[in-house]
């Protein structure tokens, strides 16, 4: 998988003039994008494409996705809900540190666990 961070000019001017932070902005608008970047949601049917395909082929294992924090926060938005730019998944709160480590669980594709480790 690759990121397309687009126009980093133009990425860094938006960041002066938003009120919290890039990847929160496009949660809260999720067609946000810099000049040939991405939006979070060409990122979530990215991260979803990608992600399911590695857990298709590697079936009843345990396997290890490693991307940027903005990209994970993204795909985790289908499940998550957003309370105070802060992300929830059944009530509880799951942080996405940079670095950090989040255990997801699926079983055939459906999602069954969210956790924060670091």
């Amino acid at each position: 998988m690759k990121e397309n961070y687009g126009n980093l000019n133009e990425l860094k001017e938006l960041g002066q003039y938003k009120k919290r932070a890039y990847t929160i902005e496009q949660i809260h608008d999720p067609n946000l994008k810099c000049k040939d970047g991405e939006s979070m949601k060409e990122v979530q049917v990215r991260m979803e494409k990608s992600i399911f395909e590695i857990l298709k082929k590697n079936c009843g294992k345990k396997v290890v996705v490693v991307s940027h924090g903005a990209a994970i926060k993204f795909f985790l938005m289908k499940w998550c809900k957003l309370n105070n730019d802060k992300l929830y998944y059944n009530e509880k709160e799951i942080k996405v540190n940079s670095p950090g480590i989040i255990k997801v669980k699926f079983l055939k594709n459906e999602l069954y666990g969210i956790e924060t480790i670091c």
